[in-house]
Parts: C-alpha cells; structure tokens; sequence
C-alpha cells in the first residue's frame, strides 16, 4: 500500500483543484448559513496551512477548508440584494443594462431602484431581468424605459439536490425577473455596443448563437432536437468553437509571416501568429458574452499558446487542471454551473484517453480510418465522462449522441462555423449572401438531426441522481484519471484507477437503485403542493407562477416525464385528506377550509399531518402540523427543504394565523 501511495505524488498538483472544489461545492449545497462573521480569516490560516505543512493528509483537509471559506468569502463579497416577494403589475422605470435575445422576445436587464418595488428594500439600484414579448420599439443599452411589469423574487430549490434559481440569480447579480405587461421609451439615451451592432446589422439567428453567444435564440422545438442528438453543447460558446477559430487565425497568420522572410528568419512565425491570434480570441471572448464556458475555453486556449511559445507539453492534465484553478479562483460559483462541469469533465477524460499516443505515419486510405476511428473515440469518451452529469442535470440521455456527434460536428466544424464567422464580417457591409447559405446548410444539418432524434428511445429517461451519487461517480472517474498505475504483477494493484472507478461507480448505482420517492412535496409558503398518486404526481393547482420551477423538480424528482398538462388533485372546497399505507395527511387550501376542519383533524387520532397555507398552531392537536417546504416519504419521514442561504432572502412571511386550541 505504501508503494502505492508513493507512486501517486508526481499527481498530487492534479488533486488540488477537485479537493479545493470539493469544500466549496459543500458549502453552496448546504442548507443553512454556517456561523463565521470572518471567513476570510481562516481562508488565509489554511491559505498558510497548506504552504508550511508536507503531510499529504493535513494539506488535503486543509485544502478542503479553504474551498469550504473561500466559497464563503465570495458570496460575503458578491453582496447581491434580492428583492423579498413577487409583485403584481406594479410601475418601474428603469435603465437598460443588457438584452438578451430570443425568438419571441427581448430579455432585458434594468438598473431599477429599489424603492420603486419595496420601500423596505436598501436605498440603492437592483438589476431585474424582465421579459418584452411585444417588442414595438428597439430598445437600445442606454435607453431609460418604464411601464407595468410583473416582478418575482428568485425561487429557491424544491428538492434537495435540485437546481436553486435563488442562488444562481444571486451570483449573477439579479435581484429579481418578471415581464412588461405594456412599457414605452422615456429617456433615448443610447450607446451602441459592439454586440448589439453585430446583431442589428446581421439580423441572423446563427450570428447571434455562434458569434455573439446569445443563449434562447434557437427556437426551443430546435434546440430539444440538438439536445437530443447529443450536440446542444455547439449553441453554447465554448471549446469547440475557440478550438476552431484559435487554429483558423493561427493558421492565417503563420502564412502571413511566412510571406515574409524577413520576419521568419529573425524569428519562428509561429510566435507572432500565436500572438496576434491570442488577441483575436480576446476579441471573441468579448463580443461573445464572457460567459463561464467561453473563459474556461479561453483559458485552455491561453495555456496552450503559452506552452507552445515555452517548447512545453501543450495539452496536458496540469494545464487542464491549471485552468480549472484559475476560474475557481475567479469565481469559485462556476464549479456549481452544468457547462462548467461538463466542459471539465469531457476535458480531462480526453486527455487521460489520448495521453501517451504517439503520431504515426499513415498511407492516405489509413488515415482516413485512423480520423474516422478517433472522432468514434473522441464523442464516445466524451459521451462517458459526461455522462453523470448530463444524467444529474437533464434527468435523461441522448442515446445517439456518438451518432450525433459524428454526423454533424463535422458540418458546423467545416461549413456552418466557417460561414457564420465569414458572412458576419460581410454583412457588416451588407453581404448577407454567406449567412443565407449557412442558414441552408444550418437546416440541412437540422433535416438530419430531427431524423437521429426520431428514433426509438433518443431521449432515455433515467433515475435521479442526488448529489452522493453524484460526488461518488465523480470520485469514480477522477481516481480513473488520476491514479498512477504501479508496476505490479497483481492484476487488482497493476488496474488500481478501474478498480477503484468501478468501486465507486458502483457504490453510486447502489444507492441510486436503492433511493426512495416522496409520497408528498409542499412549497416553503405550502400554496403549491403534490401528491403521489400510483407513481404520478398531482397539484392543487395546474398552474403556479410564483413556484414556476417547482413543477419540473418534482416531477424530476419523482422520475417522471413533464406532461403538457399539470394532473389536479381534487380537493373538497381547499380541504382534502390523502391517506397512505404507513400515514394520513390533511390539507387545507383556504382560510375557509382551515376555519370548518380544523377542530375536527386536530381530533382525528388517523391523521398525522397537518399542511395548510395558512400559519396554523394547536397546542392539542393529535395530528403535527408541518412548516416550510418539506417532502414525506413512505415510511413517514419527513424531509424539510432548508433554505436559509445568503441568497434565499425568503418570501415575506404569512402573517395569517389561526390558533385552535
């Protein structure tokens, strides 16, 4: 055992970047905020910690810590007010910060103050994103613009492990969304940036998804084909297209400098073409939005042209692994996000599969068989280290999306991409003539999909995944990964890295298989509750606007496929018993229904749950009246729904009580 651990240290750097995420992702997960006034403190104590101490195990725990605090320090800092409850068509004025197009709208994010949605607010200007549908005039970054609008304070998660809106709008610096009901310009004011240049004058669709990294402009129907087919991640700026224009501008400008020989003589044209295609990236990643995939792809980006110019390794597990330090540090919340996750994951299982290959000469037939063999390889690599992750967020797998991938990367790759990026610079002198043809090769390409995506089970539903199984499959592939083989005539010593992926991944199966499903689900403020009905859920209400996410993570939860339609559960004027093997609940909808039952629940000695909208106490009563969001399983147990986070600033509360005694 000792030989074994000894051979790991020449990998230790690689661990630190997961250790150090491992604490942050711990405390962004947990449902109430962790005492400490001054995490910075002891950010910095371990910060020392881990610089003076050798011991491998001290310096892991105190890695882990400094995750743990320096996720902490971040939000301390991030500082974002949220506003505490929703409100119905009230007026705002505000001015634009941003807009975000769609197919069938604007997204627009105001500079509002505060006091013109709560007067209990801070004195000081939010940022609400809020949604023109009926976009009669063009609005412009600049322009001051008011109207009626509905506005909702972030929701927080649902279940467990589910995605928490409220944390994600608190990173993102979004105090809040909703729509215009009716709005009008009051102050032009306008200042053109280069993005929504680019977009007014290309008026493209592709221009806008592929250039200046809009996220919702593909048609939705179109983008649950892509998604489908296992290429949605090309509508999302990333490696795939740094990768493609890095290598364009460097091939252009290397044949540029070797034009010169007065230049290449004096110094390799490889240098300067890194360089100035080094700035035409910078300048991608900026029109493009800054997302988290785009940087972590420029990073990459940057850490090859670096190792290239240093006569370095240029794709390697440590420049990976410094990428991923280098965003974290940045902002230590983008490890919680899916294209962060996914992007890493297929990064490091490419380079563990490709490491060691070496080039060898081919005759013409042999390399074609060799790219054919390798782009299998790549999306079936790709396809497996991302494959707990697309499972954890999505809820189902692309079945064909190797077929997906070897079908139509190529054409974005050697058509629409080269096309898009062309036609953009012409129609910025009225050329549209390039983008009209990467719209047809763009539908041809769709043509395809759409035939992939019909097949039988394209979209395969699978079981949730909670966050253990989550964090032991990742425990799977990174000892996979990162553990080095001892030399060793013992079959289990000599495949160490499988069988400890195969140990783990089998763990999280286990648990996953064994994982039971809630019975009943109630929002924190318990308007919006579901019943399991036969392995269906059913809703006291179709429809819920303040708990818009609701619906997708139970339904998520409960391993089921969204329907078109909510199901109701029918409950007799707000009040309904529903009664299980192990338990019996009641619940009251309306003050009315908690006036005519309440006497006679607390009395009936077969219910053991009470559940009401209203803020209910009855020292007698039989039955335990339940608060805040919470889940009951089969067997009785009761899981309630912390959300007592920096970022959760929870809804007003009920002020509404009746007291039975």
């Amino acid at each position: 055992m000792k030989g074994i651990l000894n051979i790991q240290y020449k990998n230790l750097f690689l661990w630190v970047p997961f250790v150090m995420a491992f604490g942050a992702a711990l405390y962004f997960s947990i449902g109430v905020e962790p005492n400490f006034n001054f995490p910075i403190i002891i950010t910095l104590l371990m910060a020392g910690i881990i610089y003076k101490y050798k011991n491998i195990f001290i310096r892991a725990l105190a890695l882990f810590v400094f995750g743990f605090f320096y996720a902490m320090s971040f939000t301390q800092f991030t500082d974002t007010t949220q506003i505490k409850d929703s409100f119905d068509f009230i007026s705002i004025n505000g001015t634009v910060k941003d807009i975000d197009f769609t197919p069938d709208s604007a997204r627009v994010l105001l500079s509002v103050p505060a006091q013109q949605i709560d007067e209990n607010l801070p004195d000081k200007n939010l940022n609400i994103r809020v949604s023109i549908k009926d976009n009669k005039d063009i609005i412009n970054i600049g322009d001051t613009i008011t109207g009626e609008a509905r506005i909702f304070h972030p929701s927080a998660r649902y279940t467990p492990d589910s995605f928490d809106f409220a944390r994600w709008a608190y990173f993102s610096k979004i105090s809040g969304t909703g729509f215009f009901k009716d709005y009008e310009i009051i102050k032009q004011d306008s200042h053109s940036t280069i993005r929504t240049f680019i977009h007014n004058k290309t008026n493209s669709v592709l221009t806008d998804a592929l250039v200046l990294g809009y996220k919702k402009v593909i048609p939705e129907n179109e983008s649950n084909i892509w998604k489908s087919v296992g290429v949605g991640h090309v509508w999302s700026i990333s490696g795939f297209h740094m990768t493609l224009i890095g290598g364009w501008l460097f091939a252009l400008f290397y044949l540029i400098f070797r034009a010169f020989p007065q230049v290449s003589k004096r110094i390799p044209a490889k240098y300067p073409a890194i360089i100035c295609a080094w700035i035409g990236l910078i300048f991608y990643l900026c029109i493009s939005g800054i997302s988290v995939a785009t940087t972590r792809a420029f990073l990459m980006a940057t850490l090859i042209f670096i190792a290239t110019i240093l006569g370095r390794g240029v794709l390697s597990l440590r420049n990976a692994a410094l990428a991923f330090l280098i965003i974290f540090f940045i902002n230590p919340f983008s490890i919680m996000n899916a294209g962060f996750q996914l992007s890493f994951a297929a990064i490091f299982g490419l380079l563990w599969f490709f490491d060691g290959k070496e080039y060898i000469k081919r005759a013409p037939l042999q390399r074609i068989f060799h790219y054919i063999a390798m782009l299998f390889m790549t999306a079936l690599v790709a396809t497996i280290f991302t494959l707990p992750f697309i499972i954890a967020h999505f809820g189902y797998i692309p079945l064909y999306s190797l077929i997906g991938n070897i079908v139509l990367l190529p054409i974005f790759s050697i058509a629409v991409m080269p096309l898009v990026i062309i036609g953009t610079i012409t129609a910025l002198f009225g050329g549209h003539f390039l983008i009209d043809i990467a719209n047809s090769v763009y539908n041809f390409a769709l043509t395809l999909a759409t035939h992939i995506s019909d097949l039988p089970y394209a979209n395969l539903s699978t079981p949730y995944i909670s966050n253990t199984v989550l964090v032991l499959s990742i425990f799977g592939l990174l000892f996979l990964v990162l553990t080095e083989k001892p030399d060793s005539k013992n079959f289990f010593i000599k495949n160490i890295n499988y069988v400890l992926c195969v140990v783990f991944i089998s763990f999280a199966i286990i648990v996953c298989a064994t994982r039971s499903k809630p019975l009943f689900y109630a929002t924190p403020d318990h308007e919006l509750v579901a019943f399991n009905v036969n392995g269906k859920l059913q809703f006291n209400k179709a429809r819920a606007s303040a708990h818009y996410f609701a619906f997708n993570s139970w339904y998520q939860y409960n391993n089921e496929t969204q329907p078109d339609k909510n199901t109701r559960y029918k409950c007799d004027h707000g009040f309904c018993v529903y009664k299980t093997p192990k338990w019996n609940l009641a619940y009251m909808q309306n003050f009315t229904a908690v006036l005519d039952n309440m006497e006679k629940v607390c009395a009936d000695k077969s219910i053991n749950y009470i559940v009401s909208t209203f803020d209910i106490s009855a020292p007698n009563c039989h039955g335990k009246i339940l608060q805040n969001g919470i889940m009951i399983y089969p067997n009785g147990h009761v899981s309630e729904i912390v959300n007592l986070r920096p970022w959760h600033n929870p809804p007003a509360q009920r002020t509404d009580q009746t007291m039975v005694h």
